[in-house]
């Protein structure tokens, strides 16, 4: 089924695929920098140690030379030394750790981005196909990223029209007889749409789907909300849904209700084919 302005959708998606691309490159050159970054940062803390080895020999060596007579101010250079080799080697460990850290998080985002440019390959080649339903299922896992935004209102128009082909689907099957298939495609459509247009008519089909499959309470409580609904059926579903909705009431013993709904029926609809039935029935039920 061709859809509208798909050459708009799929353009839309494209450049947003690009803007993913372009975010994993960027992940990449800056993962790559601070791994050079690192591995300068690890040779500098090799060479310090370096120095500071030949420092401390140097240092040895000098104090058996010169103990005799500067043998504690020597001493005290010795240790001054010491310490500041220890400390810069501290700093350097440390960043290193932290670059190490911004490494580990990189490979993460760059991961993520890795599967939202496939999710979005795949969200598009749905959107192609013409596979509304898919595209819809597979838009939640989108919905964390920061452009999702700008499809909200393509997968709304697809959630209505999965919605309308639901309803037709099960009104069809409805009509074939297929009552327990005909329910499941009505729920379906409630699934992605429960205030389309048609949700009168479709809670209409759904209470007599109930009704043939002799589920009478649930075809009464949905009948009566088909009639209930601020979207109005027309004139026929109308009167089969006063009709019918008595008769599931009828059927589950609630005699009083049923009468009432009865007499309700046969006055409103006196040209009614039903209206003679109904009328019986109201007196059988009064008789008694």
């Amino acid at each position: 089924m061709a859809l509208d302005h798909s050459d708009i959708v799929l353009e839309e998606l494209a450049r947003l695929r690009e803007e993913v691309v372009n975010t994993r490159n960027v992940s990449i050159k800056t993962d790559n920098l601070i791994k050079n970054v690192a591995a300068e940062v690890k040779a500098i803390t090799e060479r310090q140690a370096q120095t500071e080895r030949k420092s401390l020999i140097n240092s040895g060596f000098a104090y058996i030379i010169f103990v005799a007579l500067i043998s504690v101010g020597l001493y005290l250079t010795f240790q001054a030394r010491t310490e500041k080799h220890q400390v810069n080697r501290a700093l350097y460990e440390k960043k290193e750790a932290g670059f190490k850290r911004q490494i580990a998080e990189l490979n993460a985002e760059l991961g993520r981005w890795k599967q939202i440019e496939r999710e979005l390959l795949e969200f598009e080649r749905l959107v192609r196909d013409g596979n509304k339903e898919l595209a819809v299922a597979k838009f939640s896992t989108l919905r964390r990223v920061r452009f999702s935004g700008l499809l909200e209102d393509l997968i709304v128009r697809f959630k209505a029209e999965v919605a309308t082909e639901m309803f037709q689907k099960g009104r069809d099957l409805y009509e074939k007889g297929t009552f327990d298939k005909a329910d499941e495609a009505f729920l379906k459509s409630l699934e992605y749409d429960d205030k389309a247009e048609h949700i009168a008519s479709l809670m209409f089909y759904q209470g007599m789907s109930a009704l043939r499959l002799k589920d009478f309470p649930r075809a009464a409580e949905l009948l009566r909300k088909a009639l209930e609904s601020d979207k109005p059926l027309g004139k026929d579903q109308t009167s089969a849904a006063r009709y019918h909705m008595a008769y599931a009431h009828d059927r589950m013993g609630e005699k009083r209700t049923a009468a009432n709904l009865y007499f309700r029926f046969f006055n409103r609809h006196t040209k009614h084919t039903l209206s003679t039935r109904a009328k019986r029935r109201y007196k059988q039920l009064k008789s008694k």
